[in-house]
């Protein structure tokens, strides 16, 4: 190992050690409670995060139009999927990708001209222009299971609101500021759309477009439905949150049964072999057939 790539495996460690002293000094959600009630202090951003976001202010609008518009639809697909994190654009996600690559590239460009291996460059390439992708899937998809856990709760509230006697796009609304998360996100974008002169059926179904959960679908296209029909929405809603508790129910026990052959595995390729290692040296070693001479020891 050349020293310029130990001092790199060095400085990967520290800044994993430094990664985790936001965990350390984490106040608990009791006090972030607590903190959300007085005024709002401004998060000071890490230089490392303002160095990133200016490069990638820079080289987004240059890189972005080289893109194919299909990657950029799917970019954009990926970016509805996860709710638009931190406000993040086609063009701002880009420029992020572009400025990681530059830094990861330039730093490993470093370590080669110091007699690093060349090899080094490939990871680093993938990891720079792949790395925001993987964490945007990663996001996309951690949303999309909790519209689907939350929705049933979500209608079944929503349901008795409209029973009470409020409106349905008042008690929409007051469900959806009561509940938040990201279905309750999703459905003020929905009202908001509605404001601004868009139709129930054009707000309900970019609602639709913008998600991936099955549930969040099938419930847009019963209430679509019901309000063709003229079927009562409450006894609509109390039906479709049924049917999203069965249609859960039935993929927990599918996940279920696909886990157990994977745990079946782990336990065969990783314990088993462990466990057998263990057991043959412990008979070597009481046997006394270690110190006999008979291994040639």
């Amino acid at each position: 190992m050349t020293p310029a790539l130990a001092g790199a495996l060095v400085a990967l460690c520290v800044c994993v050690g430094l990664l985790g002293v936001p965990l350390v000094l984490d106040r608990g959600p009791l006090d972030r409670l607590a903190g959300r009630t007085g005024a709002a202090a401004p998060r000071r951003r890490s230089l490392v995060l303002r160095v990133v976001e200016s490069l990638a202010a820079r080289l987004g609008p240059r890189v972005a139009p080289s893109i194919r518009q299909s990657q950029r639809t799917a970019i954009a697909r990926r970016l509805d999927l996860a709710g638009r994190p931190a406000d993040l654009t086609v063009q701002r996600l880009i420029g992020i990708k572009a400025a990681l690559l530059a830094l990861i590239g330039g730093f490993i460009a470093l370590l080669v001209l110091t007699g690093s291996s060349p090899l080094l460059l490939i990871p680093a390439i993938l990891l720079g222009w792949f790395g925001p992708d993987i964490w945007l899937a990663r996001q996309g998809r951690v949303r999309q299971e909790r519209i689907e856990r939350d929705l049933p709760d979500f209608l079944d509230i929503l349901a008795v609101t409209v029973r009470a006697g409020l409106g349905y796009r008042a008690a929409l609304g007051r469900v959806a500021q009561s509940l938040g998360g990201p279905i309750g996100q999703e459905m003020l974008t929905a009202l908001r759309q509605m404001d601004l002169g868009a139709t129930r059926r054009q707000a309900f179904l970019a609602l639709r477009e913008r998600n991936a959960s099955e549930s969040l679908g099938s419930f847009v296209a019963a209430q679509l439905q019901a309000e063709e029909l003229g079927v009562p929405l409450s006894e609509a809603l109390n039906d479709i949150a049924e049917d999203m508790r069965r249609a859960a129910h039935q993929s927990a026990r599918r996940r279920a049964a696909r886990a157990a052959p994977r745990v079946a595995l782990i336990v065969t390729t990783l314990m088993v072999p462990g466990s057998m290692i263990l057991i043959i040296v412990s008979i070597l070693l009481g046997s006394g057939v270690a110190d006999s001479g008979i291994l040639g020891g």
